[in-house]
């Protein structure tokens, strides 16, 4: 016997206040007697606490309480029997949060590292006393209301960037101070999810041999544990933009197309965060400096220089 759901669109992504809609399709070689056919749809936040940040036992036995964002059960088909073949069951549900819940709106689905936000759709046929009843689940993807506004005050914001060996923050190998470097450039910080993010950049000079300039994206997530909020940054993705020693004073553009599900908009709640970084990573080639000296010969050959900028994404 095989269950399985079927929505009527077919990447599965509804906005506020669309109706889900689909059918249930179950599949048997023989008839079988029911107790009732319902359909269970939940949007859930689930939120974990980081080990580096609150500690390994208190990540471990500290439990964050689920956010529930909807929660609607319907009945589609009341006790009876299921004929041998195929049997479709058509759905509807309405697309709102829970009355009385926490939230008064519906976020967009996101998964992460430590918030994960997930709508799913799933049918359960109870058998009656003794017998296990039979289910299945599928996901649905919800995405915030577009909202039309005049194409000037949705353009990307960009901001100028420079990297050098003074901006850096944390400790560069020896020969990357006495040669030195300089690499400028601007990229759109404020950027609708359907966009890319754009900009470009330049090696206006650098001594040491460039190995390869990547962009990161990254997330900033934060939880609440208890007085403070534990904050962790992990990367989502990493684009090439250059490989080798590029050309002094050569302009690269800078493209990188942001993934669904990974990525939602800015979103600051009371029991979390998300936000989102992009870090331009420059990799140098110690090995193949001639200022290189012998002292350095045990030290990593591959010294990295970056730059982290914030981001605010928003649906358009």
């Amino acid at each position: 016997m095989a269950v399985e759901l079927k929505f009527s669109r077919v990447d599965r992504v509804y906005r506020p206040p669309d109706v889900v809609e689909g059918t249930v399709l179950i599949i048997t070689p023989t008839g079988i007697t029911h107790q009732g056919v319902r359909l269970i749809a939940t949007g859930t936040i689930m939120l974990q606490l980081s080990a580096r940040q609150v500690g390994v036992f208190e990540a471990l036995y500290s439990s964050v309480k689920p956010i529930q964002l909807m929660n609607k059960t319907i009945d589609i088909s009341p006790a009876g029997k299921i004929s041998p073949g195929k049997t479709e069951f058509p759905f509807h549900i309405a697309l709102e949060p829970s009355k009385g819940g926490l939230v008064d709106s519906l976020y967009e689905s996101y998964h992460g590292a430590y918030v994960n936000i997930q709508y799913s759709v799933g049918v359960e046929i109870s058998r009656g006393y003794l017998m296990r009843p039979i289910s299945s689940t599928a996901e649905f993807i919800v995405e915030g209301q577009r909202v039309r506004v005049p194409r000037a005050h949705v353009a990307p914001e960009a901001v100028n960037f420079y990297i050098t060996q003074d901006t850096q923050k944390h400790i560069l190998a020896p020969v990357l101070r006495s040669g030195g470097f300089r690499i400028t450039g601007r990229v759109a910080t404020r950027c609708a999810l359907s966009e890319p993010i754009t900009g470009e950049l330049t090696v206006d000079s650098s001594t040491v041999p460039i190995r390869s300039i990547d962009l990161q994206l990254l997330r900033v997530e934060s939880v609440n544990a208890g007085e403070k909020m534990a904050t962790e940054t992990s990367e989502i993705q990493s684009t090439q933009v250059a490989d080798g020693d590029i050309c002094r004073g050569l302009t690269m553009p800078i493209y990188m197309v942001l993934p669904r599900l990974f990525t939602c908009p800015t979103l600051s709640a009371g029991a979390f965060s998300l936000e989102f970084e992009l870090s331009i990573v420059v990799t140098f080639d110690v090995g193949l400096s001639k200022h290189a000296v012998h002292t350095e010969a045990n030290a990593s050959k591959q010294v990295m220089a970056y730059e982290t900028l914030p981001l605010r994404l928003v649906r358009t």
